[in-house]
């Protein structure tokens, strides 16, 4: 039975590996993100990949610069996660905006989870296609009238430095924001599963 989610969001080649949006540091989350993986595995629950799959002509790109266009190597999860990508129990999602939550199929597909209990959600920008993605899950999980936690994990996030974006900075205000919106930090993937034993979330606890 599926009653927890794994979100893996924005980990494209466009993101971490190569192209104009790129990060190289954002490497730096894979081995974490993988130990999550193998937990869900091992659970026989959902992982979702959560991607940048942008049109040609995407009124984001009035915003931000041209990346992650579907069909190209940029829009592709990067190689260290494509073994998982492919196991049962996974399902790729593409998004043509920052919130990941706006796509009709990862609606539908909490709809029918019917014994949801639990999300947990990784990836990158923490502050953006991150926060926007758990704050709106939360609300739609409301609007259906359901209830499950949701977790992020904070060694399996980050965010970007800029000139007009210091990475601290907005690490500390999607917190911030996530966490009034009812959604709980945990440290590591440690502190999860003690989390999931003191809210009964494991079985036999």
């Amino acid at each position: 039975m599926i009653n927890k989610v794994l979100y893996n969001i924005d980990m494209n080649n466009g993101f971490v590996n190569f192209g104009v949006m790129s990060n190289l540091k954002y490497k730096d989350l894979v081995p974490e993100q993988i130990k999550m993986f193998e937990k869900f595995v091992r659970e026989k629950q959902k992982i979702n990949f959560i991607l940048e799959g942008h049109n040609e002509y995407a009124k984001e790109f009035n915003k931000y610069p041209k990346h992650c266009v579907v069909g190209t190597p940029e829009s592709f999860v990067i190689p260290e996660f494509k073994y998982y990508q492919e196991l049962p129990n996974t399902d790729t999602f593409y998004k043509n905006c920052i919130n990941g939550m706006l796509n009709i199929g990862v609606q539908e597909q909490i709809k029918m989870l019917k014994e949801l209990r639990e999300v947990v959600i990784e990836g990158v920008c923490a502050d953006l296609c991150v926060m926007d993605f758990a704050r709106t899950l939360s609300r739609f999980l409301d609007e259906i009238n359901r209830e499950a936690k949701i977790f992020v994990v904070r060694n399996a996030i980050d965010t970007f430095d800029a000139p007009s974006h210091n990475r601290e900075e907005w690490l500390n205000i999607a917190e911030k924001v996530m966490t009034q919106a009812g959604i709980e930090y945990v440290e590591d993937i440690c502190e999860l599963e003690d989390k999931e034993r003191q809210y009964k979330l494991v079985k036999n606890s």
